[in-house]
Parts: C-alpha cells; structure tokens; sequence
C-alpha cells in the first residue's frame, strides 16, 4: 500500500482504537500534518479503488447466488435433476 499505511498504521490496527491515532494526530506538527496529508489522501484512493472492486465481486457473487437459487428451484419444482 502507500508508504503512510506502512509507517502509520500498525499491522494489528484496530479500529477500537481510533482515539489513540487521533490523539497522534492531534500531537502532529503543521509540517508533519503537511507532509502526512498527501499519503494520507493516497491511502484513502487506493482503499477506495479496492472497495470498489470488492463491491464488484459482492455484486457479481449476489447474481450467482440468485441465479443458482433459482436454477434449484426450477429443478426441484421439474423433479428431476439434469
């Protein structure tokens, strides 16, 4: 991901805990804030990007899952199986 994920955000983030980053936040300088901010604003495109494409394959997983049940139904109602 973006070099400020890797620096700020630990691995076992845990989002209970977002008053302790923002007390980090609140701790920054302005040139830490200004230097901080376009990664911050980078991390949030790329998680973005990547909730769109999982949302994506929520839809597409909600359209099979449809069409199967359907296809069980039909089958079931025709009493037979192919």
């Amino acid at each position: 991901m973006t070099e400020m994920l890797n620096e700020r955000i630990p691995e076992n983030f845990n989002p209970d805990e977002l008053g302790t980053y923002m007390d980090d936040i609140d701790e920054m300088s302005l040139d830490e804030l200004e230097e901080q901010l376009p990664q911050a604003q980078e991390a949030l495109e790329v998680i973005e990007a990547k909730l769109e494409e999982l949302m994506g394959l929520r839809d597409a997983a909600l359209v099979c899952a449809a069409a199967m049940s359907a296809r069980l139904a039909a089958l079931k109602q025709a009493g037979g199986r192919p």
